[in-house]
């Protein structure tokens, strides 16, 4: 019996290989037959996720998440990088607020969907200076004594 492509023939990547097994009896006759092996990729993909990322709050302390898909490092053994898909969740342009922290995870998927995934902090900071109105010029009435309260207490009260 003979096989073609013979056995231990390198193959790659997705798709079907079409083998023929020939048999050849003592009078010359031959048989042939045909199947199909599919050749599939189980292997997830590799990311890395970017280092800790900031946010920079805006005067009312929001801001929007940016698209951090492109600071993925991503890998397959079956389908080239370009081809590779990166979601992220919560997706850019998602609306924060408030200083703290948001988990950001990001997906690769590849062409046999097979995924694998990553998440990194996006740190909320406010750098807004904030605003103070002060009063107007303020009377201070002294007692009998000369004395007056101090001045602090006047400042602080409503």
């Amino acid at each position: 019996m003979t096989q073609s492509p013979v056995a231990g023939s390198a193959v790659s990547g997705v798709g079907t290989t079409v083998v023929t097994l020939t048999v050849t009896d003592a009078s010359s006759n031959t048989a042939s037959c045909t199947f199909n092996v599919n050749r599939v990729d189980t292997t997830v993909p590799t990311i890395t996720c970017p280092a800790a990322q900031t946010l920079v709050l805006n005067a009312t302390c929001a801001g929007v998440l940016a698209d951090y898909t492109s600071l993925a490092t991503v890998a397959d053994n079956c389908t080239a990088t370009g081809a590779l898909t990166v979601t992220q969740s919560p997706v850019a342009g998602t609306a924060v607020s408030g200083v703290g922290t948001t988990v950001v995870t990001l997906t690769v998927t590849d062409a046999s969907s097979n995924t694998a995934s990553c998440t990194f902090n996006v740190n909320r900071v406010d750098t807004t200076v904030p605003t103070i109105t002060c009063p107007a010029a303020q009377t201070l009435v002294l007692n009998s004594s000369c004395a007056g309260v101090s001045l602090t207490t006047l400042l602080l009260q409503p």
